[in-house]
C-alpha cells in the first residue's frame, strides 16, 4: 500500500508526455503482472509502462499513414500482424481520434488571406448507415497558389447547401479572398453571392487563356528577368506571408535577389510545372482522391475521418522540392509530420540560411506557383 501511494505521488509531481508522438493526452492503462503501471496515449493509441519493462503496442501512426498512402489491410500485416477486422478496427479508432484538419489549419496561421481559392468537388462511392445510396459528394475549397485544402464538406450530392455549409464555415473561419474560381456551375454560384458577395467569380477557362498566354511568353521571350521580376511581385502583392520571421527574407529585395541569383532553375521549375500541370495543382489533388477512394472499404462506415485524415496527410507529406504544401500556404519552410497532426503539434519553422539550397528552392517555388496564378 505504501509502495502505491509512493508511486501516485511521484506520478502528480512529474508531467507525462507520450514517448512515442510526445502527447500529454495520457491516461492511466491498468497495471502490469509485476503491479507496475501502465499508460495509454489517447493521441497515437499507443501504451507503455514508465520503465519501459513492457512491450510497445503497435505504431499506429505508421499504420494509418500507409493505409492512407494506399496499402490494402494484406500489406499492413507486415507493420501490425493481426487479421484485417482487427486491423480496421484499430485503423478507425485512430482515424476517429485525429484532429479536424480546418482546425490544426487555423490554428496554424492567425488569417486566412488568399489571391484566388478553387471551388471543385468529387462523386466518390460510400454507404453509411447501411443506405442504399452508394455514392456521396465532396466540395473543396483549395488555395491556388500552395493547393492547400482550405476546407471540405461531405454531402449526399452536389447541391447548393453543401457549398453554402462549406463557405459559410470559411466565413466564419475569417478567411478573405477577393476571387473564387469555378467551373461555373450554379450551385457554387448562388452559394458564393449569398456568401461572398463582394468577391469576383471566374471560369476555370481564364486560368486556361492565361497559361496559353504565359507559355507563348515563355516560349518566345528571351528576357527571363522580366519573368523573374513580375513573379516576385505577385507574391509580394499576394499579401498572405504569415510568419514574421520570415517577413524580412520572402518581403523585401532578398526574395528579389535569391530568385535572380536562380535564373536557370527558375525557368527549368516554370517549364517542369507547365508541362506536368495536371499533376501539380487541384487536378493532381482530385486525381489521387479519386483513385484512392475506390479502394477504401472503410469509408462505408463513417466517411468523414478517412477523408479529413487523408486531407491532412495529403498536405503535410513533403513535396519533391522537401517542403510540405502546408509550408508553402504558411511560406514559412517548416518540418510537418501526419503523426503532429493527429497530436495536434504545430509544425515547426525551420531557421534556414539564405545561401542553403534549401532556401532558394522555397523561395523560386513560390516565385513560380505565384506567376502561374491568373489574378493580379
Amino acid at each position: 500500500m505504501t509502495l502505491q501511494l509512493s508511486e501516485e505521488c511521484l506520478e502528480r509531481q512529474t508531467i507525462l508526455v507520450c514517448p512515442f508522438c510526445h502527447s500529454s493526452r495520457i491516461v492511466k492503462h491498468g497495471r502490469t503482472s509485476a503491479n507496475t503501471l501502465r499508460y495509454r496515449c489517447l493521441s497515437c493509441k499507443r501504451t507503455w509502462v514508465k520503465d519501459g519493462c513492457s512491450r510497445p503496442g503497435p505504431d499506429l501512426g505508421a499504420l494509418a499513414e500507409s493505409y492512407l498512402s494506399g496499402s490494402s489491410y494484406r500489406d499492413l500485416r507486415s507493420l501490425y500482424r493481426s487479421s484485417p477486422i482487427r486491423i480496421n478496427q484499430k485503423l478507425r479508432e485512430y482515424l476517429a481520434g485525429c484532429s479536424s484538419w480546418e482546425e490544426y489549419l487555423d490554428a496554424c496561421t492567425p488569417k486566412h488571406e488568399s489571391r484566388l481559392i478553387h471551388l471543385v468537388g468529387r462523386k466518390f462511392k460510400a454507404k453509411v448507415n447501411d443506405s442504399g445510396e452508394h455514392s456521396m459528394y465532396l466540395a473543396l475549397a483549395i488555395d491556388a497558389l500552395s493547393t492547400v485544402v482550405l476546407g471540405f464538406e461531405i454531402g449526399d450530392c452536389e447541391s447548393e447547401n453543401v457549398w453554402l455549409s462549406l463557405l459559410d464555415r470559411m466565413n466564419c473561419r475569417g478567411f478573405a479572398c477577393p476571387t473564387f474560381m469555378s467551373y461555373g456551375f450554379k450551385v457554387v454560384e448562388d452559394a458564393l453571392k449569398v456568401v461572398f458577395p463582394y468577391s469576383e467569380t471566374l471560369h476555370n477557362f481564364t486560368r486556361t487563356y492565361y497559361d496559353k498566354q504565359l507559355k507563348e511568353e515563355l516560349s518566345h521571350s528571351f528576357d527571363t528577368r522580366k519573368l523573374i521580376l513580375e513573379a516576385v511581385r505577385d507574391n509580394i502583392n499576394d499579401g498572405s506571408c504569415r510568419l514574421e520571421d520570415y517577413l524580412v527574407i520572402f518581403k523585401d529585395k532578398r526574395m528579389k535577389q535569391i530568385v535572380l541569383n536562380s535564373k536557370e532553375y527558375f525557368l527549368r521549375r516554370l517549364q517542369e510545372r507547365m508541362i506536368q500541370q495536371p499533376c501539380t495543382r487541384f487536378e493532381g489533388l482530385l486525381g489521387a482522391f479519386e483513385k484512392r477512394f475506390e479502394k477504401f472499404h472503410m469509408i462505408k462506415y463513417d466517411p468523414y475521418p478517412v477523408v479529413n485524415a487523408w486531407i491532412a496527410w495529403w498536405m503535410l507529406d513533403p513535396l519533391p522540392i522537401g517542403f510540405s504544401r502546408l509550408s508553402l500556404y504558411l511560406q514559412c519552410p517548416c518540418e510537418t509530420h501526419f503523426r503532429n497532426f493527429n497530436c495536434g503539434t504545430l509544425p515547426r519553422p525551420l531557421q534556414l540560411p539564405l545561401d542553403d539550397p534549401a532556401t532558394r528552392n522555397f523561395v523560386v517555388e513560390l516565385a513560380v506557383r505565384s506567376l502561374q496564378i491568373p489574378v493580379k
